[in-house]
């Protein structure tokens, strides 16, 4: 039998998805990859904010507050980290500041926290409340004198 019989004898190849399927694959890898560093990340972000001791004395301050409360309601609770800042120096001791939005039954708002963590037990020189509309309220340390006081006679 001639080669060229057995050829046409043969069915037609089947068509190959090779380039669709291949693009497919590596898309989906890279969908898969991206879930999960974002999974992992947030998982981590949450965690570091539940076992901060700082956040944790921060946020119970601010529970305990009576001016607060009143401005967010009850049960405080930190939505995200806005700036964290640490300063150490020898024979004086460390502090830290932080900024995280805060949030509440009734609102939210932002916390500027000043801590100084002197022999590993912090506690808070500064502690403000921004409210929705921008006001200040001082929860611990006073208000800053009004500049229109210091240059009155």
């Amino acid at each position: 039998m001639d080669p060229t019989a057995e050829q046409q004898n043969l069915p037609p190849p089947r068509p190959r998805h090779g380039c669709l399927y291949g693009c497919l694959g590596a898309l989906v890898a890279v969908v898969v990859v991206i879930a999960a560093v974002y999974t992992f990340s947030a998982r981590y972000f949450f965690k570091v904010l539940d076992n901060d001791a700082q956040i944790k004395i921060i946020v119970a301050t601010l529970n305990q507050s009576p001016e607060a409360v009143s401005v967010l309601g009850r049960n405080i609770a930190v939505m995200s980290r806005e700036r964290v800042s640490f300063h150490s120096e020898t024979g004086v001791g460390s502090s830290a500041s932080y900024t995280l939005k805060v949030v509440g039954s009734n609102g939210d708002g932002e916390a500027k926290a000043d801590l100084d963590v002197a022999g590993g037990k912090p506690k808070i020189t500064s502690l403000i409340l921004i409210d929705a509309q921008g006001r200040d309220h001082y929860i611990v340390g006073a208000a800053p004198p009004s500049p229109m006081m210091q240059n009155s006679i």
